[in-house]
């Protein structure tokens, strides 16, 4: 897989139906856990990193929201070192909910997220869809949130 297909759910749930074993799942599972220790110090840029590294070798559902979470993060802080530009977050949010509709397409064939972490999933996708509708930003939109802005 190439980073730019992560937001593409028809491409991962292909790509999983084609290779069910995954590729290179040791070191899809290495890069997944360095992104975890790096979550853990909230170092965002080397989690996005490293959970993009897995997620290209084992796009699952799991992997694939820690991806749009953590380059949320990192792109929130980026932005704040900016002085809060508003050019680009229309992109940024267009990507991160195709990342969540992913990790949705991932779990139809993995069937690993939790109902919960499902709901949080359809969540995200709904809120991102709907500022990117309006343009309006709303208080309970947690990747908003993770992005910095919040109404």
């Amino acid at each position: 897989m190439t980073q730019q297909q992560l937001s593409s759910p028809e491409a991962v749930a292909k790509w999983l139906q084609d290779n069910p074993e995954g590729r290179d799942r040791k070191v899809a599972e290495f890069f997944f856990q360095e992104g975890t220790r790096y979550k853990q110090r909230k170092y965002w840029s080397a989690a996005a990193k490293s959970f993009g590294e897995s997620a290209i070798r084992y796009p699952g559902p799991h992997v694939l929201d820690e991806y749009v979470t953590s380059n949320l993060k990192m792109l929130g802080e980026i932005r704040g070192q900016r002085g809060g530009t508003q050019l680009g977050v229309n992109g940024d949010m267009n990507n991160a909910m195709g990342q969540y509709q992913s990790a949705l397409a991932a779990d139809e064939i993995l069937h690993s997220l939790s109902p919960e972490e499902a709901t949080r999933v359809r969540k995200n996708i709904e809120c991102l869809k709907r500022y990117l509708h309006t343009q309006e930003v709303h208080r309970d939109c947690q990747p908003m949130k993770f992005y910095g802005l919040t109404p």
